[in-house]
């Protein structure tokens, strides 16, 4: 994985949280992390999620804008 398919940041903010192996221990997909958005994807998803020129616009985001929180951390203490 070289970027991030939300917000295309680069590898190196990019972790592998976990991967799935069949029962003959072969690697089936891998689940990624993206440290900049939070997003997290496996790579056996269809492109249209995990390609960053085919997902739907309404679904990157930039890093670096301010998103609204609706829901303030504070209400679960």
């Amino acid at each position: 994985m070289s970027t991030c398919p939300r917000c295309q940041a680069e590898e190196n903010k990019i972790r592998t949280e976990h991967k799935g192996l069949n029962a003959k221990g072969e690697l089936v997909w891998t689940i990624f992390n993206c440290e900049s958005c939070a997003f997290t994807w496996r790579d056996s998803e269809p492109a249209s999620t995990i390609d960053y020129n085919k997902r739907e616009e309404f679904f990157r985001v930039d890093p670096e804008k301010y998103y609204p929180v609706i829901m303030p951390p504070a209400q679960y203490k």
